[in-house]
């Protein structure tokens, strides 16, 4: 094995053969490479067990307390009644809503716009 995989493997906790380990620990820079390895695993270091209160919070929640299982059900009546409210309006509105009668003739002229000839238009030539 290669001198780093010798020193990896003794970081990994692997079993390693105790006369290679220590004549990869006596080349020259075997101590650096076996402090990086160890700044390595400890930089990636998995921590696998929650913290107590995390632990605690979600014990908490998962029992269904108070609060934390009512509030959704309120939201949603909540919401609910809303929905129901805004569809009644609507169709009320649809059905009995105020719309203007229909006229039966045409609405009264509230001005008079003129045209004069040669003045506000001019005939084309060609055309009658």
């Amino acid at each position: 094995m290669e001198a780093s995989e010798i020193l990896s493997a003794f970081v990994d906790g692997e079993a390693v053969e105790v006369g290679e380990l220590a004549a990869v620990l006596a080349a020259p820079g075997a101590r650096e490479t076996l402090i990086d390895f160890l700044r390595l695993r400890t930089a990636v270091a998995d921590d696998t067990q929650p913290s107590r209160e995390f632990v605690q919070r979600m014990r908490r929640r998962l029992a269904g307390g108070g609060f934390e299982r009512t509030a959704p059900r309120l939201l949603r009546l909540a919401a609910a009644l809303v929905l129901t409210t805004l569809a009644t309006v609507g169709a009320y509105d649809l059905v009995c809503g105020a719309r203007p009668p229909r006229p039966d003739e045409p609405p009264k002229a509230t001005r008079v716009i003129r045209f004069q000839p040669g003045l506000d238009w001019k005939p084309v030539e060609g055309r009658r």
